[in-house]
């Protein structure tokens, strides 16, 4: 059976995707997540194999240890984030994550990630024009799960950005609801698989965390947007 044919990147990624396809391809998008995470693992895990390899023949000296077990402790905090981030992931698109909601505000979870996004886009010399409404209402959310998601799509706008662009982070006050948009110029003519992967992943973890995702399809533009429900 063919796959279906959508029009626009919110119909291929977003809510729209998600409602209309995402339960269905629900498998999919878990293989793909575990195919991925079986690609990213493999080179922490072959460092620590071969040092550790190298440990037990007795082939490293006093004056290397301490390089070797900074390269291990390093190795081992990647695939653990990696495996973190992997079973977050998988829970969000079985619709299985134990939540922890606070009250928190928007401009605290953007800055918290921007300052994790900001190495990727000082390699990419890409810069961040973020003006953002310090009035809002608060939101209901996971912080640690919100922190992450936020970030990600931080991640999936500066891959498409060309370098030196700048990329827009807003907010604003609209019905009832605060809405965040990441918007910034896009140098590839669509998003890559593994863009619209994070995407459909950042989906079930926005409907999860009571988010709307949405994917602007506007040419020469890589733009997202979330929208909550103001808390009350």
């Amino acid at each position: 059976m063919p796959a279906p044919v959508f029009d626009t990147p919110d119909d291929r990624a977003g809510s729209a995707w998600l409602a209309r396809e995402g339960r269905a391809r629900q498998g999919e998008v878990l293989v793909a997540l575990l195919s991925r995470y079986n690609h990213e693992v493999r080179t922490p895990l072959n460092t620590v194999m071969s040092w550790t390899h190298l440990l037990q023949q007795g082939k490293v000296d006093s004056a290397r240890s301490q390089h070797v077990a900074d390269v291990l402790a390093r190795c081992t905090r990647e695939q653990a984030a990696m495996l973190d981030a992997f079973v977050d992931d998988g829970r969000a698109v079985l619709g299985a994550l134990q939540l922890d909601p606070v009250g928190l505000r928007i401009e605290d979870l953007v800055v918290h990630a921007l300052e994790r996004a900001e190495p990727v886009a000082r390699l990419r010399h890409v810069s961040f024009r973020v003006p953002l409404r310090r009035d809002l209402a608060g939101i209901d959310g996971d912080e640690r799960r919100l922190r992450r998601l936020l970030h990600r799509l931080l991640l999936a706008v500066t891959g498409r950005a060309p370098d030196g662009a700048v990329i827009d982070v807003s907010s604003h006050a609209e019905a009832g609801s605060v809405l965040l948009r990441i918007d910034g110029p896009a140098a590839a003519g669509d998003w890559s698989d593994a863009a619209l992967l994070d995407l459909r992943i950042s989906s079930f973890l926005a409907d999860q965390l009571a988010a709307e995702l949405s994917i602007d399809g506007t040419a020469g533009r890589a733009a997202v947007g979330l929208r909550w429900l103001a808390a009350p």
